[in-house]
């Protein structure tokens, strides 16, 4: 027998058993999960409508608590367009006008993945960065922190910067006094999943 026929069957029966072998370590070893310290980064436009009143819905403790040191309570909602895809988004504020030196924020934003089942509720806290141009328009900025998550955010940790802008506020409605508009947020950041996401 001659000795290439000998080596093309070896090489062949090599090959075969290479190929056999890889395809069984990808059914008998389990995927990796996601580590905790591996960071996914994320980043988001908003555009919300809200209004800040200092009129409170009866029972709500956040907005009360607010206007009682004479702040005014924004509500914000709008949709983003987000790395992890549209989200529903709701602020939930304290503005305080007379925070130094501009003004500052204090509250929570929601974000909802259509399902509404897959959240992330951040921390929010924001300043005025500037006393606003003669028109109206307003700059502000500041940072978000994840507190929870639920569905496949469950366990996630994080956080984000923001910069935005308002628009000069429409007066809406008798005294006390309410404001309306719309704010226009970019919002980068990290998160950690702490499972295949």
């Amino acid at each position: 027998m001659s000795r290439k026929p000998v080596l093309k069957k070896r090489f062949t029966l090599i090959s075969l058993g290479f190929l056999l072998a890889m395809a069984l370590m990808a059914f008998v070893l389990p995927r990796r999960p996601a580590r905790a310290d591996e960071k996914t980064p994320f980043k988001a436009t908003l555009p919300v409508q809200f209004i800040a009143s200092q009129i409170c819905a009866p029972g709500d403790a956040s907005c009360l608590a607010c206007t009682g040191l004479g702040g005014f309570f924004v509500e914000a909602q709008g949709l983003a367009d987000s790395s992890l895809g549209p989200l529903f988004a709701e602020v939930l504020k304290c503005w305080n006008p007379n925070g130094a030196p501009f003004g500052t924020y204090a509250g929570t934003l929601t974000t909802t993945a259509p399902n509404g089942k897959d959240a992330l509720t951040w921390a929010y806290s924001g300043k005025n960065d500037n006393a606003g141009d003669f028109y109206g328009f307003q700059p502000f900025s500041g940072t978000l922190t994840i507190t929870s998550g639920t569905g496949k955010f469950a366990g996630a940790h994080g956080s984000a910067s923001f910069t935005a802008a308002g628009p000069p506020a429409f007066t809406a409605g008798p005294s006390p006094i309410q404001f309306a508009g719309t704010a226009f947020y970019y919002v980068q950041g990290r998160l950690e999943l702490t499972r295949d996401n």
